[in-house]
């Protein structure tokens, strides 16, 4: 279990340098949906470990909010700044 929680930190490292680097803005939306999927994924796990379920509801929560935002900021950028 502590190998995948390390494994998803340093995956997470990656894609956040994605959004740093990506050439185009595409490719930083994708990488910041990445990283918060593995955030998600990260929360579940630090769930499992600990044995406290409150942990699960934050990362519903947080996916939702991820998953909204991206879709947002897609929209937004597709229509180049008008709502």
């Amino acid at each position: 279990m502590t190998f995948a929680v390390f494994a998803l930190i340093i995956f997470s490292l990656l894609s956040a340098f994605r959004v740093l680097i990506g050439p185009t803005l595409w490719d930083r939306l994708l990488g910041l949906n990445l990283v918060t999927s593995k955030l998600i994924v990260l929360i579940i796990l630090m769930a499992c470990l600990r044995e406290e379920s409150f942990l699960l509801d934050m990362a519903l929560v947080y996916a939702l909010l991820s998953f909204i935002g991206i879709i947002f900021i897609s929209i937004y950028i597709q229509r180049k700044g008008r709502f």
